[in-house]
């Protein structure tokens, strides 16, 4: 009888240790998953803060320039170097939107 409840436990202790450990599996997959998605809205955010600074950067070399044409009276270059900044900040922005808008259509989305 001693046996028959020795070799019961054995065996409860050895299931409970083997849902146990597919249960742990089932979470460290999960948190794989979680760990690269936000790892890709990391990537996603760092990049869009690059763009903004550009943005920012161009803005303000307009700015300057305009401010150098009123105060010299006529533009020698720096306004025409002020939009193209903006320009170019403002193609590569939009593309940066472009690839977002196409990454959540093709995959779901980022945030799935």
């Amino acid at each position: 009888m001693v046996e028959i409840i020795c070799a019961v436990v054995a065996a409860s202790a050895t299931i409970i240790c083997a849902w146990i450990a597919a249960e742990n599996k089932k979470y460290e997959a999960s948190r794989e998953k979680q760990d690269k998605l936000a790892a890709a809205r990391a990537a996603q955010r760092a990049k869009e803060a690059r763009l903004q600074l550009q943005m920012i950067n161009a803005n303000g070399q307009l700015t300057v320039g305009v401010a150098m044409a009123l105060k010299h009276g006529h533009c020698n270059g720096e306004v025409e170097a002020g939009l193209a900044a903006v320009q170019e900040a403002n193609t590569e922005y939009t593309k940066f939107l472009e690839e977002v808008a196409l990454d959540h259509m093709n995959e779901g989305g980022i945030s799935k």
